[in-house]
């Protein structure tokens, strides 16, 4: 019988967070079962129901109550946490995100279960997170087995906060490689538009704002693009009426949140991908890399994104991807400008960055990894 990994997070599948569903899809020497406080967009993630088990109601708290802190003050009180997990049968669990790794720590070492923790950016980087999770993230430093970080960078910012340097390793994000066709991109026949997409929820750490003013400055020079933009988010408003006093409604198309066939669809049909994440005002950060720039690559796509945390060492820079630095605006639209007039160059960039990501980013190979892991904590006790 295979051992069983109990994943754990406030909320599975977000659409914003397919890294998980990657993972949690793809186990093959273990049996996978989810906890959570809702189960949302099954019938575009599809996961076992009788495998999906809701922590129960969260009762209405105060505005702006972290989900966590709530599990924090009352889950977490013994004895009710320990009885519910007691009431699961599983090897080990599995904690997506550093705040809910803070939720199970204390239970992990009452009942005596290993608990792997991933983190995944904000959970390392925003100011308010890290000050609420001060003492949760000792607790879960010393109870916790395993420290799982997306990269060098992040593996780096989890030691500095406290996490032990011994058990802190790097689980790359993975992308079901195989199932996303490739398309060379060849330079666009007289009277084409080049499309260029952006894909990400509308929060500072994005960038889409220096992306705009980039764009403002390349339709200076050239008008023969769009600038596709899938997302949505607290900055809608914001991003809408920039968009609007800059005129840009001729260059720039507002797509909304799309379901996740569609977001593939437009990912398939664009010809470069523009993600220029920076480091927010709040301290937030991807702290790895976006997830659709590994999708990019797979897809053929050359990708013009910045030097930000992780991101340098998810793409082949110069090769598959231009980058510059943060927040630099005429850099971003150089970098623009630069596939705008060397077209020729698209298919070579498309080809690099679609190796890469076969050889580094491919689930079959980063899950069993995984899954190595899993068996060597069990191996240890």
């Amino acid at each position: 019988m295979k051992n069983v990994v109990a994943h754990f997070s406030d909320a599975f599948f977000e659409g914003s967070e397919t890294f998980i569903y990657q993972y949690v899809s793809h186990h093959k020497r273990f049996k996978p079962v989810c906890i959570a406080k809702k189960f949302v967009n099954l019938d575009q993630f599809p996961f076992p129901r009788e495998d999906c088990h809701v922590f129960g109601k969260i009762p209405v708290t105060r505005k702006g109550l972290y989900y966590q802190d709530f599990c924090r003050r009352f889950l977490c009180r013994e004895p009710l946490l320990v009885r519910r997990l007691k009431g699961l049968e599983f090897d080990l669990m599995h904690a997506h995100k550093g705040i809910n790794g803070c939720v199970v720590a204390a239970a992990s070492r009452k009942l005596g279960f290993p608990l792997v923790t991933t983190f995944y950016g904000f959970d390392i980087s925003r100011k308010q997170v890290l000050e609420e999770n001060r003492k949760g993230y000792k607790v879960l430093f010393g109870a916790g087995d395993l420290f799982l970080a997306e990269g060098p960078y992040m593996r780096s910012r989890l030691i500095t906060l406290g996490s032990p340097e011994g058990k802190t390793l790097i689980q790359r994000i993975a992308i079901p490689v195989q199932d996303i066709a490739f398309r060379l991109r060849r330079p666009k026949r007289g009277g084409e538009k080049v499309v260029i997409l952006f894909a990400g929820r509308f929060v500072e750490k994005k960038g889409l704002a220096y992306l705009l003013a980039a764009v403002e400055l390349v339709r200076r020079e050239r008008r023969d693009f769009e600038l596709r933009v899938i997302g949505d988010g607290p900055l809608r408003s914001d991003i809408a009426s920039a968009v609007k006093e800059s005129g840009l409604e001729d260059q720039v198309q507002l797509l909304g949140f799309l379901t996740y066939r569609d977001y593939l669809d437009e990912l398939g049909a664009a010809d470069l991908l523009a993600q220029p994440s920076i480091t927010a005002s709040n301290g937030d950060s991807e702290g790895g890399a976006p997830t659709v720039i590994l999708e990019a690559q797979a897809h053929g796509m050359p990708v013009i994104a910045t030097t930000h945390a992780d991101i340098p060492n998810v793409v082949v820079p110069g090769g598959s991807a231009l980058l510059c630095p943060e927040q630099d605006v005429e850099s971003l639209a150089e970098n623009i400008l630069l596939l705008l007039n060397n077209q020729k160059e698209w298919a070579e960039m498309g080809n690099e960055g679609r190796r890469f990501v076969e050889r580094y980013h491919d689930i079959e190979v980063e899950a069993a990894g995984l899954e190595e892991k899993y068996a060597d904590l069990l191996k240890t006790g």
